[in-house]
């Protein structure tokens, strides 16, 4: 039987609450249909993708929140700081 088999390793910030999340996984998706004709296999394909996809997402969903503002408050601080910048270069200027 064919599968599809997605791999996954990630490297959260290191202050990133991880309770019941594991940083690298494995899926395997079975590919139904494989000893049938043409249109059924791919049909087994498109179904083993949108199973994959689908375990996928909800995992990186929980990753995402479990990340939350972290990444967010490091863009934001960045743009901020420039600014800082800006503004201390204008009064030097004027």
């Amino acid at each position: 039987m064919a599968a599809i088999t997605i791999t996954y390793e990630l490297h959260p910030p290191q202050d990133t609450p991880i309770e019941n999340l594991t940083a690298q996984k494995t899926h395997t998706s079975l590919i139904s249909n494989t000893s049938a004709n043409q249109k059924a296999y791919y049909e087994g394909v498109r179904q083993a993708i949108a199973q994959a996809k689908s375990t996928l997402g909800e995992e990186l969903t929980v990753w995402r929140d479990a990340v939350g503002n972290r990444e967010q408050t490091k863009e934001v601080k960045a743009p901020k700081k420039d600014e800082e910048e800006d503004e201390e270069e204008e009064e030097q200027e004027g």
